[in-house]
């Protein structure tokens, strides 16, 4: 007994199965459609015999009372000197249903016309049956006629055997194509089939390779942009989502791993110090508000790394929205100014315009309140920060959305030009200003380079020297209005 859900041993490939289907309603269309051409063949074929016997009959009817007596005509055989006729015969009823004279085809085999055609016959009417004479089948008419002053019936056939072998033999030629026709098609839709499931074979080799492990290979799109075409790209999409899912959770392992253990250890040796000796309350108080404050990085790395991971992991199109972009700034600036306050740092956003950006609002704010704390935090006493920004139209043959760019602007001591783009790593700080005790754990611009990058922007180092530094964020977006 198998188990629900298992593979049947003998199921059919998707290609045959398709093949099969599409045989089939091939067959029975193209049976339906030589079985109507041999109903008209058969139809239009006995039309023109019947239009046949009623010739033959009526140059019988004018033979037989053609002043000589009422009486049949032999038929000339020899005259034809070929057996390819088709075979006539006659009978000549009297009113009483009686046989008054008869051809020698059918004289001696005791057929007889129905008194009900007799009876039609003499009331004028002509009517056309099918007979079997003499074994064999055939068309008769019978027809009134008058002689010695008495009714009479002239009735005239003809064989339909010859007819009904060539019927017969159409049939057999019909049953030759439908065959040939349904096996030529079961080719060709094979063949047509394997031809059109050739990328999805090809795609399910890729699967099986980036199942086996290979995350980073991709589908090699059709040429084509069709229904597998459409399927690939999504495919891809989706692999590429998974990738990023993958690899954010990696690293957010490593990085966990990584950046906990230092202080996880320290946290335990505080303890074990403490714990060496007896000590009084605040001394134990003391190291417990070291564990606190230690407690507290640590809550905030750990809200770090998973922001990074699920930044990384999500698709820009999960929820986008337009945000007015001076609320974000003027609130990260209130969130600021105590910090800026007590180092006499001034935060200036009468620069920043009115501006709207693509994204999502919880995460574009994290992106502002980063940057704002990173400018006062390794800004010099007494310095200032300025906000400002502007609109820019991406150059383009075609339509382009257009750009929300803003800046940001401190006073500090400016990061060498070799670290323009370092800063942007995990876990990078600039020595010794950017030491752990100064510069947190080093995740703050990742942060924001990985939320601005997940909406299609960007965000680099625009300029820095003992000037101070200028940070430009650029996303898709517009003036306010």
């Amino acid at each position: 007994m198998s188990r629900p859900g298992a593979p049947t041993a003998m199921a059919l490939s998707f290609r045959t199965r398709l093949t099969l289907h599409w045989t089939g309603a091939f067959g029975v269309l193209l049976a339906g459609a030589l079985a109507a051409v041999y109903a008209g063949s058969r139809t239009y074929a006995y039309r023109d015999l019947d239009a046949q016997v009623r010739t033959v009959a009526a140059t019988e009817l004018a033979s037989a009372t053609d002043g000589a007596g009422l009486h049949l005509h032999e038929f000339p055989l020899t005259a034809l000197n070929t057996p390819d006729f088709a075979g006539k015969f006659a009978q000549i009823y009297a009113e009483d249903g009686s046989v008054f004279a008869e051809s020698p085809e059918v004289d001696g085999t005791g057929f007889r016309l129905p008194a009900e055609t007799i009876a039609r016959a003499l009331a004028g009417d002509a009517p056309l049956v099918s007979v079997t004479a003499a074994g064999r089948p055939g068309r008769m008419v019978a027809l009134r006629t008058e002689a010695d002053g008495r009714p009479w019936v002239v009735a005239v056939g003809l064989h339909a055997d010859r007819l009904e072998a060539s019927l017969a033999r159409l049939a057999w030629l019909l049953a030759g194509v439908w065959v040939a026709g349904v096996a030529l098609t079961a080719a060709i839709g094979f063949g047509l089939a394997s031809r059109a499931l050739a990328p999805i074979r090809h795609v399910t080799a890729r699967a099986a390779e980036i199942a086996r492990g290979d995350f980073k290979a991709r589908l090699d799109p059709p040429g084509t942009d069709d229904e597998i075409g459409r399927m690939t790209r999504l495919l891809n999409e989706m692999l590429e989502r998974l990738h990023g899912a993958l690899e954010a959770n990696r690293r957010f392992a490593a990085d966990a791993s990584h950046e906990l253990r230092s202080p996880l250890t320290a946290m335990a040796g505080e303890i074990d110090v403490t714990l060496k000796r007896d000590r009084d309350a605040e001394e134990y108080r003391e190291t417990l508000r070291l564990l606190r404050d230690r407690i507290g990085e640590l809550t905030m790395l750990a809200e770090n790394l998973m922001l990074l991971a699920r930044a990384e992991e999500r698709s820009p199109h999960d929820l986008v929205e337009e945000v007015p972009l001076t609320p974000l700034v003027e609130d990260a600036a209130r969130r600021a100014a105590p910090a800026a306050s007590a180092r006499g740092i001034t935060i200036a956003t009468d620069g920043l315009p009115d501006l709207v950006v693509y994204g999502e609002r919880r995460l574009l704010a994290r992106v502002v309140d980063n940057l704002l704390a990173n400018a006062v935090q390794y800004n010099r006493d007494g310095g200032r920060v300025e906000i400002r920004g502007r609109v820019e139209d991406e150059p383009s043959d075609g339509w382009q959305a257009s750009y929300a760019v803003f800046t940001v602007h401190d006073t500090g001591p400016g990061i060498p030009r070799a670290e323009w783009t370092r800063v942007f790593h995990r876990f990078f700080r600039l020595e010794p200003s950017r030491s752990r005790r100064t510069g947190g754990a080093g995740l703050g611009l990742a942060i924001c380079q990985a939320i601005v990058e997940l909406f299609r922007g960007a965000i680099r180092v625009a300029d820095s020297g003992p000037a101070g530094t200028v940070i430009e964020v650029r996303l898709p977006g517009r003036a306010g209005r």
